[in-house]
């Protein structure tokens, strides 16, 4: 019998493809382990925080001569935490030997079978006599150490028979050996490893699932690109930060095409779908269960999770515990629908769903699904989605109430195809009234719309508005869908580049239709109400501004008024009435969570504008994303392009001007493949600004030139604010036409009512050296009507710049900085990159190398370091200087 492999610090067992499976790709790999490389692409593991701390720890444990249980589910990332902390790691300054194994190499029905390479033909002729075999493990441990220092790595440790898991709990005991074991939390919760971890003798790692910013860092990694903001949430919902499946659907993903770089930013289109390899590996880890096992697992997977109490009706208890046992699935407390508690069955991870749903036959199928009917558990999110598009598959009535809480869910899951085939199948079920039919269609049309499939979503509306006039004078609720569907057609012609006028005509048209019938119900207020947001989004602020706020002071439904919120509180910005912008946000946001039926977007929308007017007033300090992570953690659906455009617009208020290009990079990538609010004009606006402060003058003419063939369509309520990411660009960029566009902006904006973008414009002109009186007086005019520290600011420094006084200059600037407005450097810029340029202003403005390195995410040495190189290129030594020759 061959003794076990004797391994140098960290090093793969040979042929072991499962350890090479496990390595998640932000971890580094073992050397023996390492994927080669491909030709002309570097390839940078890059492991999040947490998992670097997790590292040190076990680093650290095994210094103090200290054994470490590291705890997790399947897949997530518990071989690579082990293998990373024992790669190159010294104890006492000497390189440890490591000698590997696994429980899963155990044969079933032979006790120490997974230990058999240490034991060798002695050890074995000891079977029976426990002292025999530990002093057997212990010799043999010794002599393959020879002195140096030696690591017992041992992986699944869960699936260790008895006899194996007790004789290596008692060599730790005695500190015969320094044991890493890795172990899903079912084995750990067993003996020995229970004992060990309660007396004290080992340390335990409990490795998590990736959040969604982990999942993030770790997606840039693996793709060595920026991943879009959709596509590291759609990923996350598919796999909960499940390493292991991320990394396989990754990888199916790309090879299917549906994973694409533009520009070194990776969008993710289409559905998920789990590739051969990694079903075929999931059918490995369930081929250890038994008859009744498997029959328990095809029950949670296509009910996922199960109520234990329904669970065992079906199957033995022991069946369960099986599950639990292998890892397969875990238990958990959760509400029934009655208000009590059930324990769940879930499985570890979605991807054996995938894999066992494919081997049920159909009769089983609808026999498990049929269970759920008398079922008082309340699933919710991916699973009840998958339930009820399982049981439509199949034939089976779901009812109206699960149905609409299965496409709320998939809306809030950005799964605008699985509602698009969850009103197909229901379409077809059977016989339905006008009004249900009426509005299952409106929703796939809402659903299509999302998609930016403007001619699927009208031939949907068109069919509703065709079906409630066929019914000759409809009741309230088909009027209501009658206006539903002009209001997704008005919606779809608007963004598709239709006049508004002739959208206009479209709502008036409907209004006189309703009218002659004498229809009933709320209808007018809706179709008003539709009137006016297309005319808002359309520019058209200063003729209905005061129609709109009359209407959302005193609404007939405030649900029906919440589509009007985004275009009004933009409006009231522009005039610079922060106020009543702020007080309007507060006051719909509860109405939008409290009837999402009506706007499902509204709460998203609502956020996002509300963090575009604290960024013109000029509040950076309240400017964070936490409320847009908030809401993205709510169950509501959320415009995650939209979420990550504001992080970038974040990042141009505060100076960081790299990751806001990045940020605005991925925003726009996504753009490009679906644009359903027509907001590419701003993004690429901001992008523009932004590459343009970090010395990228080609990319930002680039963008420029692309805003100007980009219509604005549906978002043309944002033409002040791109205009004016436009002039502040073109300052960056040192173009010789900017007095000019300047003072045409200032004009177009004053005969709009934009104040507050008059304001800004005339700020720029007269930096630029026009010191008109008149130009003058208008800022003083305009500075007394605009709301909040930026308007301020700004005329602070106009004063300062007519005076020519350079010490009240350098403090008004300092003063816009903080309210979010970053200036150009008047004079030739000096050499530097644009990395050290990014951080000369900051540290001009006033900020610490600290406060630096926290804002772009950089250690204190690397911005000291950028420092010292550009005070030697300017030749000064000071950061007050520095705002000297940066200007």
């Amino acid at each position: 019998m061959p003794p076990a492999s004797r391994e140098p610090r960290g090093s793969a067992r040979a042929g072991d493809e499962r350890d090479d499976r496990d390595l998640p790709g932000g971890i580094d790999r073992p050397r023996a382990a390492r994927r080669p490389r491909v030709a002309g692409r570097t390839r940078t593991w890059v492991m999040p925080a947490s998992r670097r701390d997790a590292v040190e720890a076990l680093r650290a444990a095994l210094r103090d001569g200290r054994s470490v249980l590291v705890v997790g589910e399947a897949g997530v990332g518990k071989t690579a935490l082990a293998a990373r902390a024992l790669d190159e790691m010294t104890i006492d300054g000497r390189a440890p030997y490591v000698v590997a194994l696994s429980g899963a190499a155990g044969r079933a029905g032979l006790p120490l079978s997974a230990l058999e390479p240490l034991l060798g033909d002695e050890g074995l002729l000891a079977i029976g006599s426990f002292a025999r075999t530990v002093r057997t493990l212990s010799d043999s441990l010794a002599a393959l150490s020879a002195g140096s220092p030696l690591v017992l790595r041992v992986d699944d440790a869960h699936l260790l028979d008895v006899a194996s898991a007790q004789a290596l709990g008692w060599l730790v005991r005695q500190g015969d050996v320094l044991l890493v074991a890795t172990s899903r939390p079912s084995g750990a919760a067993g003996s020995p490893w229970l004992e060990l971890w309660k007396d004290d003798v080992v340390d335990r790692i409990d490795v998590e699932p990736f959040t969604v910013d982990e999942l993030e860092h770790w997606l840039a990694g693996e793709l060595a690109g920026t991943p879009t903001a959709d596509t590291v949430r759609r990923l996350w919902g598919e796999t909960r930060g499940n390493v292991f499946h991320a990394r396989e659907l990754v990888r199916a993903e790309r090879s299917s095409g549906a994973l694409r770089e533009f520009d070194g930013v990776w969008v993710w289109t289409g559905r998920a779908a789990s590739g051969a390899r990694l079903l075929e590996l999931v059918e490995n880890d369930v081929s250890r269960l038994s008859a009744e096992a498997h029959r328990a697992l095809e029950v949670v997977a296509l009910l996922c999770p199960a109520p234990m109490s329904l669970l065992l009706d079906v199957v033995p208890r022991a069946a369960v515990d099986e599950l639990v046992h292998m890892g397969v699935a875990t238990m958990r407390p959760q509400l029934s629908a009655a208000g009590g508690t059930d324990v769940v069955v879930d499985l570890a991870h979605a991807l054996y769903a995938e894999a066992v749903r494919a081997r049920v036959p159909g009769g089983r199928r609808r026999e498990v699904l049929d269970l759920v009917a008398g079922s008082t558990h309340a699933s919710t999110g991916a699973s009840l989605v998958r339930s009820v598009m399982l049981a439509m598959d199949s034939g089976l009535d779901v009812g109206p109430g699960r149905l609409d809480a299965a496409i709320e869910e998939a809306f809030t899951l950005q799964q605008a195809d699985v509602v698009v085939r969850l009103v197909d199948l229901a379409l077809r079920a059977g016989t339905l009234a006008d009004a249900q039919r009426a509005r299952l269609t409106i929703v796939r049309a809402e659903a299509w719309w999302s998609q930016s499939e403007f001619a699927r979503a009208s031939r949907d509306a068109s069919d509703v508005v065709r079906l409630v006039r066929a019914s000759g004078t409809p009741d309230a609720e088909l009027a209501s869908r009658h206006s539903d569907a002009v209001q997704i057609l008005a919606a779809t012609m608007h963004s598709s580049g239709a006049d508004i006028t002739e959208v206009l005509e479209l709502v008036d048209e409907a209004a006189a239709w309703l009218t002659s019938v004498d229809a009933l119900g709320t209808w007018a207020d809706e179709l008003a109400v539709t009137r006016l947001v297309r005319q808002g989004w359309a520019g058209q602020s200063a003729a209905t501004r005061t129609e709109a706020l009359a209407v959302l002071a005193h609404p007939t439904s405030p649900a029906v008024a919440l589509r009007l919120v985004a275009p009004t509180v933009i409006s009231l910005a522009d005039s610079g009435r922060f106020a009543e912008a702020f007080a309007l946000c507060a006051r719909y946001l509860p109405v939008s969570r409290a009837h999402g039926e009506r706007y499902r977007w509204a709460t998203g929308e609502i956020t996002l504008v509300g963090m575009l007017a604290s960024l013109w007033q000029g509040d950076v300090s309240a400017l964070r994303v936490d409320a847009l992570h908030a809401v993205q953690d709510e169950a509501v659906p959320v415009d995650w392009v939209a979420a990550q455009a504001g992080r970038g617009l974040a990042g141009v208020a505060h100076g960081s001007w790299s990751q806001a290009a990045t940020d605005l990079r991925a925003a726009n990538a996504r753009l490009r493949v679906s644009d359903r609010g027509g907001i590419a004009s701003f993004t690429l606006a901001a992008e523009a600004l932004a590459v343009a402060a970090s010395g990228s003058s080609s990319s930002a003419r680039q963008l420029l030139a692309g805003i100007a063939g980009e219509p604005l369509r549906a978002a043309s309520a944002l033409e002040p604010e791109i205009r004016l990411l436009v002039l502040d660009t073109l300052g960056w960029l040192r173009d010789p036409g900017l007095t000019v566009e300047a003072a045409a902006l200032a004009t177009w904006a004053a005969s709009r009512g934009h104040a507050r973008v008059e304001l800004e414009a005339l700020h720029r002109l007269v930096r630029a050296g026009n010191r008109s009186p008149d130009v003058l007086a208008r800022v003083a005019e305009l500075a007394t009507v605009v709301e909040g520290s930026r308007a301020a600011s700004v005329a602070a420094h106009v004063t300062a710049l007519v005076h020519d006084d350079p010490d009240l200059s350098r403090i008004a600037e300092r003063d816009l900085n903080r309210a979010g407005l970053w200036l150009p450097p008047l004079e030739p810029p000096v050499a530097l990159t644009p990395r050290e340029r990014e951080i000369a202003s900051l540290a001009a403005g006033g900020m610490t190398s600290r406060a630096i390195a926290a804002r772009l995410t950089l250690s204190v040495r690397t911005v000291d370091s950028h420092l010292a190189r550009v005070f030697a290129k300017t030749g000064v030594h000071s950061r007050e200087g520095l705002a000297e020759v940066l200007r």
